[in-house]
């Protein structure tokens, strides 16, 4: 009685164990411009972060994208290209990752 009162909690300790999955659980949607939108399937996490390569367009992002599944900015003086990056972390670790390319604009496309 004893041995399977054991066994029960082991399995229900690992059901509830924090799952990591790989980067190709998260995913980043980038719109025509200005805003990209991100989702991760399957990952525990307790911080979302944004970072952008912004090759120099003087990107500007209005409002603190940290936790959140979006992330908008624009680029009113020099329009072009930038790269955005999203992490899921659980624990200060990085889970999972996606990156995309999207155009960076004075006004929404």
């Amino acid at each position: 009685m004893k041995g399977t009162l054991i066994a029960a909690l082991a399995v229900v300790a690992l059901a509830m164990a924090p799952k990591i999955a790989s980067a190709q659980s998260v995913s980043i949607a980038c719109e025509p411009s200005n805003f990209c939108f991100s989702d991760a399937q399957g990952v525990s996490y307790d911080t979302i972060s944004w970072s952008a390569n912004t090759f120099n367009t003087g990107a500007i992002f209005p409002a603190n994208c940290t936790n959140k599944s979006f992330c908008r900015f624009y680029c009113p003086t020099r329009q072009g290209f930038i790269n955005m990056t999203v992490n899921y972390s659980l624990g200060g670790q990085v889970v999972g990752s996606a990156s995309s390319q999207v155009r960076c604009t004075a006004q929404d496309i």
